[in-house]
Parts: C-alpha cells; sequence; structure tokens
C-alpha cells in the first residue's frame, strides 16, 4: 500500500468516526481500537514457527559452508570471552 492510499484509508476512517454522533459507539470503537493495538504490538514482538526455521536453516547453511571451505569461525569461548 502506498503512502497515499494509506492516508487516504485514514481520512476515510477519520469522516466516519466523525459521522458519529453516539457516545456509547464512540467508546465501543475506542476500545475496540485500544484492544487490536495491543494484539498487534503483542504479534510483533513474537518470532514465528516459519522465522525461527529460517534463521536455524541459514545458520546451518553457514556451517556447511565453512565446513567446505575451511574457514575458521570464532569459537563459543572466544564468543563468551568478549563479552
Amino acid at each position: 500500500m502506498t503512502t497515499m492510499e494509506l492516508k487516504s484509508l485514514k481520512m476515510d476512517l477519520v469522516e466516519q468516526l466523525l459521522s458519529i454522533n453516539d457516545k456509547d459507539t464512540l467508546t465501543r470503537v475506542k476500545n475496540y481500537l485500544k484492544k487490536l493495538d495491543y494484539k498487534t504490538n503483542k504479534v510483533a514482538d513474537t518470532i514465528s514457527k516459519e522465522e525461527v526455521l529460517a534463521g536455524i536453516e541459514e545458520g546451518l547453511k553457514e556451517v556447511k559452508n565453512w565446513k567446505k571451505t575451511g574457514e575458521k569461525r570464532q569459537t563459543l569461548r572466544e564468543f563468551i570471552n568478549e563479552l
């Protein structure tokens, strides 16, 4: 979605909200948006199974390549000592 499309969508939403004249409806919309924002942020903070598997796969490919090329890598102990 382009920036212009996003701005247009936001403006449409604002116009719809401004047309609501019922306090209870506005309160329900506000509460729904809070819940939606909470869920969105919660999902964004977690990593999916696919992302974990992709990371593992990438790491294994790197190890395989290092073994194939004979490239020397940093050991776990060296890494810990740097910390």
